[in-house]
């Protein structure tokens, strides 16, 4: 066993000389090196007689720190390479990552497709012309014939001469005409990742559906909610023409549909998948029976929805890694989950349309997709900063003609010693800068030192929103405004999770400039977190317009 993983090493680019140039990362490509041509629990073995060898090593130090915690880490038995789950969920995949798992899914479903249409187009030409065949070519379309009439799929001639049944022949020959267990790990991902739905209601796609004029399929939608209860839903996927059905989730729901027609037909799924598992004795009671029934064709999700796929194996075939953490590092296999597949998805539709939630979210409300999808998302972040960033630059020079007052700590002192020299200051009067201190003044988040002679109302009396007051000369901002300015750029957070980013720039814009950039920097550390800790969770919302005369 070490000699193969020796060989391994040896083949590398830059194959590690010492013991202690042995990293983790080794061994884990190593992993699914080895998974790419065994079975999981042949690699788990493997891999245990490594572990047990490298245990071995006197002294410890000779090893890298990362791969002694690896040695003494639980867990080894299951395979999975996964890190003890952090509280916070993972992020989405990045671009490059994603667009490797779509590629080779999609690399994978094309294959499907020109398997199965093979085989029915020969069928087609042995029923239309069988003159135009040859006798090895008459035979095998009979063959597959009887398989679709029958769905039935014999045991072919064992090529070694043994008297056990080639079961992985027999699988290969099913797979000319049905759906097997190999394809469902491909069709999966590909759904997931055009449709941005969860994995478990692309599993309960039901087979009914409606094509509406050959642009858009209506698809029944089953989704499970956390008490039990279900919501059916019909939405509508786009098709697109003929050269991006599989890049569309209409067309990858048409062509799964037509897939495994042929094994619904057996199966009675109601569901749109079905696959031939064959009818051999193995697994659980339950679906020894359903296979039997069936002739070995079932829904794979029909008795157990949580069915494990092999995605060590298939991550494993098409060679996908994941991101290194810097360029020197050695790449390590990707850990291909559904929910940070559906995650990436709707980041991706969520950048593709502006950061607009409302239209973005396909699968939950803006509010579910921005907390459990988007919000932590390290690349969602940093491109909505960037977005941010950039509509923001037009509303800079409105929020740079801010005149308003700021008693900063600095002033605050000054107006204690001297309420006359700071009021001619600041261009008011000691009296009123008296009662603002005391909060006498207030309005929403500033105080207001001139309220009957508003330069927003052609009344005199100030009718605005009290959004305005920190675009207005009258306003004045003390430190005991502060934790209301914090609960205010709370409430313009949330305001920027239900619009637009350019409704948002454009109502809200010059408002978070002026707070965040010209008037909390003229307060202390200690005052920002202070006021932090006291901001209300709750502002007079109803305020925001202004007051109103009694009707």
């Amino acid at each position: 066993m070490i000699g193969r993983l020796l060989a391994w090493l040896g083949e590398l680019s830059r194959p590690p000389r010492t013991l202690h140039r042995l990293t983790l990362s080794h061994l884990r490509r190593f992993d699914q090196h080895r998974r790419m041509t065994l079975q999981s629990t042949n690699v788990v073995r493997e891999m245990a007689q490594i572990r047990a060898l490298l245990k071995e090593i006197e002294p410890t130090s000779l090893l890298r720190e990362e791969v002694r915690d690896y040695l003494n880490r639980p867990g080894h038995l299951y395979g999975n390479w996964r890190e003890e789950r952090s509280k916070e969920p993972p992020p989405g995949y990045s671009d490059r990552e994603f667009a490797a798992i779509m590629a080779a899914a999609r690399k994978d479903v094309v294959a499907m497709r020109q398997r199965l249409r093979a085989s029915r187009t020969l069928i087609e030409r042995l029923e239309a012309a069988p003159h135009t065949l040859s006798a090895n070519e008459r035979a095998r379309a009979g063959a597959l014939t009887r398989m679709l009439r029958t769905g039935e799929v014999p045991f072919p001639r064992n090529a070694n001469g043994g008297r056990l049944p080639d079961l992985a022949a027999q699988r290969d020959l099913a797979g000319q005409v049905f759906l097997t267990t190999q394809d469902l790990p491909a069709l999966m991902a590909l759904g997931v990742g055009l449709s941005a739905r969860n994995g478990e209601t692309i599993k309960e796609l039901a087979a009914a559906h409606r094509v509406l004029e050959g642009r858009a399929v209506a698809v029944n939608l089953l989704k499970r909610r956390r008490n039990k209860t279900r919501t059916r839903q019909t939405i509508h996927w786009e098709v697109g023409n003929e050269s991006s059905r599989l890049h569309t989730p209409g067309g990858w729901f048409l062509l799964l549909h037509e897939l495994a027609e042929s094994s619904r037909a057996f199966s009675r799924s109601k569901r749109v998948w079905s696959i031939w598992t064959g009818d051999t004795a193995g697994g659980p009671e339950d679906f020894q029976a359903a296979r039997s029934v069936a002739k070995g064709h079932i829904d794979p999700f029909g008795l157990k929805l949580n069915r494990q796929f092999g995605w060590n194996k298939w991550v494993a075939r098409h060679g996908l890694v994941a991101d290194a953490a810097d360029e020197d590092a050695e790449p390590e296999p990707l850990v291909l989950t559904m929910n940070r597949l559906k995650k990436t998805a709707e980041i991706r539709t969520t950048r593709a349309v502006g950061g607009h939630l409302p239209s973005s979210s396909r699968t939950n409300t803006p509010d579910v997709s921005f907390l459990h999808y988007l919000r932590n998302d390290p690349t969602i972040r940093d491109w909505a900063e960037q977005i941010l960033t950039e509509a923001l630059e037009d509303t800079e020079a409105s929020a740079r003609a801010f005149r308003g007052r700021i008693m900063d700590e600095q002033t605050t002192k000054e107006a204690e010693q001297d309420p006359e020299a700071t009021a001619e200051k600041l261009g008011t009067t000691a009296e009123k800068l008296t009662a603002a201190m005391g909060g006498e003044l207030d309005t929403l988040v500033a105080s207001c030192l001139d309220f009957e002679h508003s330069p927003h109302s052609k009344g005199g009396l100030c009718d605005v929103s009290f959004l305005t007051c920190l675009r207005c000369p009258n306003a004045l901002v003390a430190e005991h405004h502060l934790p209301k300015l914090f609960a205010l750029l709370q409430w313009l957070q949330d305001e920027l999770d239900r619009r637009s980013v350019d409704d948002w720039v454009a109502r809200h814009g010059v408002t978070w400039l002026i707070i965040t950039r010209l008037v909390l920097p003229k307060f202390t550390e200690a005052q920002q977190e202070q006021a932090r800790a006291a901001a209300p969770k709750d502002l007079p919302l109803y305020l925001l317009d202004g007051l109103k005369e009694p009707s």
